[in-house]
């Protein structure tokens, strides 16, 4: 058995080389940095397990950002459910005005399109009834935690 060394590319091998020392190098850290979410948390290798490092500070930047992120999505509900109220008042007056010259089939179509509108409306302002409770809930679960670390 003849190896031929010609056709081994060196990058290749030098590659290889490369993944190896990751590999070792690897093994032999006791910790690392892992992203969860918008904080950084470090997880501690043991002989045993890896276990994950929770501090309360971690858990109250993460309750922060959730709190946020509900802010923003309560925010974008808002705007939204003001341009539906928007499209609506206005398709309310185009109906009102009964121009005899529309036609019955114009006429279905607006009466769809508030119906569909008050449903959407209905079903965002449902949402943001939920957003809300889950704030409120995450806000009391943030108190209770810069409570417990003041203590």
């Amino acid at each position: 058995m003849n190896l031929n060394l010609k056709n081994i590319n060196y990058t290749s091998i030098f590659l290889f080389i490369i993944f190896l020392l990751f590999i070792f190098i690897n093994y032999f850290i006791k910790s690392n940095l892992v992203y969860a979410g918008q904080v950084y948390s470090e997880i501690k290798k043991t002989d045993s397990s890896e276990q994950l490092f929770d501090s309360s500070e971690t858990k109250i930047e993460l309750l922060r950002s959730k709190i946020d992120d509900l802010s923003r999505k309560r925010n974008s509900i808002l705007k939204e459910i003001n341009r539906i109220e928007e499209t609506l008042s206005f398709h309310l007056e185009i109906r009102n005005k009964k121009n005899p010259n529309t036609s019955e089939r114009n006429s279905s179509f607006l009466k769809f399109q508030i119906s569909f509108l008050k449903e959407k409306k209905s079903y965002l302002k449902k949402n943001l009834y939920e957003i809300n409770l889950e704030q409120i809930d995450l806000e009391i679960k943030l108190r209770k935690k810069i409570y417990s670390l003041k203590k």
